[in-house]
């Protein structure tokens, strides 16, 4: 794991300060995770959520923030996540926009068939980063008091985007959670990024092998729904339609 740092945005630096300490002072590592680091380092300061996973008990930091720092808290515990919901302060001593906070514990994820709904078990950091569906998602930022801003990035997301690379953290990725195929497109178009060789083949062989059609249409229309709210969702569709097209004449 790397020791670089990443600069997180002052308006929600006090926060995870507190939630790093509140962990830390129960014998838990909290991290950021996931799209708000990704963000950060692209330097968008404006992530209205935030991504905590902990070490530990992921519920019991957050009910612990809740406490310490107020909000509405909303727990999942069959999902073992919390909610907390805060208004950050703005300029001047103004209200600020919503902010949301959502806390897991780390764990692991094992597919019994493709586009399956995982089977989860707690584990490490490295295994929660593992889990995710691209290098530039499986970063983290540790929150405790000695280690606050560091970056654990074991897949290299951080070198992916600053070279623009979309990638898979494993072959397999599109067939386990093919809604993972749909959030490529949208990442690429959000942040200028192109597939890696590999990346691109693992789509092509998962859409030529179905697997868009084992998602149920919930997962689908969600998240073709998603691509709507992309900065240019018209080039989104197109290349749906492209890799579909390129996918059918390989069959």
């Amino acid at each position: 794991m790397t020791a670089r740092h990443v600069q997180i945005p002052r308006r929600v630096e006090p926060l995870l300060r507190a939630i790093g300490r509140l962990a830390d002072e129960r014998g838990m590592r909290a991290y950021a995770v996931g799209g708000c680091v990704r963000d950060w380092l692209f330097g968008l300061t404006g992530t209205p959520d935030l991504d905590v996973t902990v070490e530990g008990d992921g519920i019991a930091v957050a009910q612990a923030a809740a406490r310490a720092l107020g909000g509405t808290l909303t727990v999942h515990r069959q999902f073992g996540t919390a909610t907390q919901r805060l208004r950050r302060q703005g300029h001047g001593g103004r209200p600020g926009g919503p902010l949301r906070v959502d806390f897991a514990t780390c764990r692991r994820e094992t597919y019994a068939r493709p586009a399956a709904y995982p089977k989860v078990a707690a584990g490490t950091l490295g295994d929660d980063l593992f889990r995710r569906d691209f290098t530039i998602n499986a970063i983290a930022a540790a929150l405790g008091p000695a280690r606050f801003g560091a970056l654990a990035d074991p897949f290299h997301g951080a070198r992916d985007l600053r070279q623009r690379c979309l990638r898979v953290l494993h072959t397999r990725s599109f067939l386990d959670d093919p809604s993972r195929l749909l959030r490529g497109i949208r990442f690429a178009h959000r942040f200028g990024l192109r597939s890696e060789p590999a990346t691109r083949r693992a789509a092509r062989e998962a859409v030529a092998a179905g697997a868009l059609g084992w998602l149920n249409a919930g997962r689908l229309r969600r998240e073709l729904d998603r691509m709507r709210e992309e900065p240019d969702p018209l080039a989104c569709y197109e290349e749906l339609a492209a890799l579909l097209n390129s996918s059918s004449d390989a069959a």
